[in-house]
């Protein structure tokens, strides 16, 4: 009886909106236990509970206009089902955007991810919420900005995306004469180049973020300076076996080293500042499916940051990722994973060392 009344009901509604609004989704959430140490004294545990992985929801529909040519538009949002990491739910604050499809490319306008987080990631191949569970430093880069973007179309198996984010969607106000004030306030710029053919892939990723950092010289003085991100990935996905390997380059923007913020962030009236930095980072990931239970492995490295031009010591990381997901079907597999992180935390500081356990679910609709 309530299924009928449900068809008749959707019989009511407008044909054309039947058609085109598709309901999608991701829930999944996970235990997780952590510990951490430095210089052999227990700091933990960081986190004991359940955390989310990422779930969201969103709505997309498209209208074709004729001619090859096709209304897009999208609306995704964010949704804990645990530990959030200080993030927060709200409407459309994942990629939300309108666009015109051709056959000769994309382009959309309004909320949109990078490059990183768009197509790449694939070295990481974890759901978690603790850090230590999965390669979240090495795709700190990921990041989504408020512009226009081009997507192409796929030709012998390469396709490339351009993503520009304005000023004044980056920061509102007026362009500060503080040099303070204008860190992060540039416009943002995004390149993506992706290849795929019988399993291999490969993919680049390049952000160009205007004034997103301040190097402070001997004498006080300072200069704005802009940042770059560069990852590179790479392997192959087929034949049961997955292998991925990653690299970045990261200038003027955020570090892994998580000393960088606590050590090197001053201040100057009410503004913060973002010193100077770069960083070199590389992550493997190698897994292999056996029917539906699929064993892998990761390690991530990063080379000791340079602050404002010098080498800062113990400022790297080492990090190793072990464990396997098991389908239950083509929407909802299983995951349990440990993970160990030693990250460096500034000359004469030490070390941390953190060990972590987790277990979920995801379901996907």
């Amino acid at each position: 009886m309530k299924k009928t009344l449900i068809a008749l009901a959707l019989t009511t509604l407008p044909v054309a909106a039947m058609a085109e609004v598709v309901l999608y989704g991701q829930m999944k959430a996970g235990y997780e236990v952590s510990s951490t140490k430095t210089s052999g004294e227990t700091r933990g545990p960081y986190q004991n509970g359940i955390g989310d992985y990422g779930s969201r929801i969103g709505f997309k529909g498209s209208e074709d206009l004729g001619n090859g040519l096709k209304a897009i538009w999208q609306v995704e949002s964010r949704i804990h089902l645990g530990n959030s990491n200080g993030g927060s739910d709200g409407w459309a604050n994942r990629d939300s955007f309108l666009g015109l499809e051709t056959k000769y490319g994309t382009v959309r306008a309004g909320r949109i991810s990078n490059q990183m987080n768009a197509n790449m990631d694939i070295v990481d191949a974890w759901e978690y919420n603790n850090e230590a569970l999965g390669l979240g430093k090495f795709t700190r880069t990921d990041a989504r900005y408020v512009g226009i973007a081009y997507d192409s179309p796929e030709w012998a198996g390469f396709s490339f995306n351009l993503l520009y984010s304005p000023r004044d969607n980056v920061n509102g106000g007026d362009r500060p004469a503080e040099y303070a004030a204008g860190i992060g306030t540039g416009e943002k710029y995004s390149l993506g180049l992706n290849y795929q053919n019988s399993g291999w892939f490969a993919k680049y990723g390049f952000d160009y973020l205007k004034n997103s950092a301040v190097k402070v010289d001997d004498d006080l003085t300072t200069d704005l300076k802009d940042g770059q991100v560069h990852r590179v990935e790479g392997g192959y996905d087929a034949n049961n076996w997955f292998v991925g390997v990653g690299y970045q380059y990261t200038k003027n923007t955020t570090s892994y080293y998580r000393g960088l913020k606590e050590a090197s962030v001053g201040s100057i009236g009410d503004h913060n500042l973002t010193l100077d930095n770069q960083g070199q980072e590389a992550a493997l990931t190698v897994g292999y499916h056996f029917g539906n239970i699929f064993p892998k492995i990761s390690y991530a490295h990063g080379w000791d940051v340079k602050i404002n031009g010098d080498k800062e010591k113990n400022t790297k990381y080492d990090q190793v990722v072990l464990g396997a997901d098991y389908d239950f079907s083509k929407r909802t597999t299983a995951n349990v994973q440990a993970g160990w992180l030693r990250e460096g935390n500034g000359e004469g500081l030490g070390k941390d060392k953190t060990t972590a356990v987790g277990v979920g679910l995801k379901h996907t609709f």
